[in-house]
């Protein structure tokens, strides 16, 4: 590998640089991902439980002792709904106002599962520029070694074009790897997304019913 890139110019360095940038992303990412990753059917069961039986304080400490961008949201809606009904607000109020808040949530919490995406993005566009600049500049450099040396012989020729397409071939490498990490988790951000709103919706629709059910004695 290191004769590879010592017979390189400085872009193959530069594309080496940039995949161990890409793996240390991909670690970081990675991570992050596994530790997001909740069960959120398992979740959602347990706060069933807690709502249904109108521990709403409960609902909201499971959702703090949760980790996960699931749990969070939810647990955002369900502090809104406590502030709402302390302040006597309708039904009406309290459903936009737990929508409005986990909606808002998601911003942030998709934007913080995206970090540093657009790091792998870069050098998945990148990578091949770069090998491509690299291999025009080792072709230029290659023939301007033949022409000042007059040397046209063809294992002369092919020793400097196959230096000059290493930055090719490592810029390619680099940007499929990239790409498919790239793609990976962001197919993996999508599906928070879905979680995150599957859950809530399920989340507001039990809040509602068990409101409207605490609230028919009243009304009789």
């Amino acid at each position: 590998m290191l004769e590879l890139l010592m017979q390189g110019t400085i872009f193959l360095w530069v594309i080496f640089a940039c995949s161990i940038v890409a793996v240390g992303v991909s670690l970081e990412r990675w991570q992050a991902m596994r530790r997001a990753d909740v069960d959120s059917d398992s979740l959602l069961e347990s706060l069933h439980e807690s709502i249904d039986g109108g521990d709403v304080e409960g609902a909201i400490e499971l959702c703090e002792d949760t980790t996960g961008p699931v749990a969070e949201t939810l647990g955002v809606g369900l502090r809104k709904m406590r502030f709402l009904i302390r302040i006597g607000k309708g039904t009406e109020d309290i459903e936009k106002g737990i929508v409005q808040a986990m909606e808002e949530h998601s911003g942030h919490v998709i934007n913080m599962l995206e970090r540093n995406l657009t790091v792998l993005a870069t050098v998945a566009s990148m990578a091949p520029i770069l090998g491509m600049l690299g291999t025009v500049v080792g072709m230029i450099m290659a023939f301007g070694s033949i022409h000042s040396s007059g040397n046209l012989s063809g294992e002369a020729v092919a020793g400097g074009i196959a230096e000059a397409l290493l930055c090719t071939a490592a810029g390619l490498i680099v940007a499929a790897i990239a790409t498919v990490a790239f793609n990976y988790f962001t197919t993996r951000v999508n599906r928070f997304v879905l979680q995150i709103q599957a859950a809530g919706t399920e989340m507001v629709e039990l809040l509602l019913d068990v409101q409207s059910r605490s609230a028919e004695p009243s009304q009789a």
